[in-house]
């Protein structure tokens, strides 16, 4: 059975983007284009300005500029339609009024056609414009139940793999189970990020370089099984890579600074088509929490990337 995807579009180059990604990872996907539109004010909002227009002008007036804006609104999503047809969607095209926020009718949309998946674009440039914009990607990512996948401006090589971050949590676990269903059959790489509580602490910063040889070796050791347990949740994540349809292999990574980073660069690093992601994760191993590791990628990777809560 097909995958049921719904796209937000605006015409953009992320839209796009998203239009073209979605094409790649979702072959033979069926769906819409959503386009949403900004509403006209209704009859007794303009009446307190009517400036002595007869009410049936108004009322005229009011209609015709709605229908004008939802007319703009669907060749908009005709215009996604198009471009999904180019990359081999099945898209039919719907325009809704935004109301106050983006994504109450995004979330119904998706609901209606009971979608697998959201795919929307993200606006911004670069990883700082990106997190200060508030974006309807942001917005969707929130409130959605459903996996939201996010992508930049700039699609990514989509004969890549698909990078999973994995920190042994049941938001990982489901993750990996989600993104079976959707892009299973690609090799994957599973990513796992540790960080040693020692060197890069300001608490462990003086035992590292205290000259004490019992302290060292203590440190090397604690360190040395803090990688092995690391290494071990990695294997594990590729045994549920591989149960859940990729041809996965596992990579540990130590990371002193944001571990979305780190998984930022090992996409980068490998080419990755796209990032994975679970919503939240309390990771053993000292593993950064996917919550602020999903954040992290959909605000500046330059990967797409797939968030899919447990």
């Amino acid at each position: 059975m097909p995958i049921r995807i719904l796209i937000a579009y605006d015409g953009s180059p992320a839209a796009d983007a998203a239009v073209a990604t979605a094409g790649g990872l979702f072959v033979g996907a069926r769906g819409r284009v959503l386009t949403l539109f900004n509403q006209t004010m209704g009859y007794e909002q303009v009446r307190r300005y009517g400036f002595g227009v007869d009410d049936a002008t108004l009322r005229e007036n009011i209609e015709a500029l709605a229908a004008e804006a939802r007319e703009s609104g669907l060749e908009i999503a005709e215009a996604g339609v198009a471009a999904g047809e180019r990359a081999g969607l099945a898209l039919e095209p719907v325009a809704l009024p935004s109301g106050i926020s983006p994504w109450p009718p995004i979330l119904s949309a998706a609901d209606e056609i009971d979608a697998d998946v959201i795919v929307c674009g993200s606006r911004g440039r670069g990883g700082v414009a990106r997190s200060l914009l508030g974006s309807t990607s942001a917005s969707v990512l929130s409130h959605s139940a459903l996996p939201v996948l996010v992508v930049p401006k700039t699609p990514a090589d989509l004969d890549g793999p698909v990078l999973i971050a994995y920190d042994g949590s049941p938001d990982a676990r489901a993750a990996i189970a989600g993104a079976g269903r959707l892009v299973s059959g690609r090799r994957a790489i599973v990513v796992h990020v540790w960080s040693s509580l020692f060197p890069h602490t300001s608490t462990g910063r003086a035992p590292v370089e205290a000259p004490t040889n019992e302290l060292r070796a203590f440190i090397t050791d604690y360190d040395s099984k803090f990688a092995e347990a690391a290494d071990s949740e990695a294997a594990e994540g590729v045994a549920l890579a591989r149960d859940a349809g990729f041809d996965a292999s596992g990579e540990t990574l130590e990371s002193d600074g944001s571990a979305w980073h780190a998984i930022a660069d090992a996409a980068e690093r490998h080419g990755a088509a796209l990032i994975v992601a679970g919503s939240r994760g309390r990771g053993r191993v000292a593993s950064a929490l996917l919550g602020s590791v999903s954040s992290g990628l959909v605000h500046n990777a330059e990967t797409p990337t797939l968030v899919i809560r447990g």
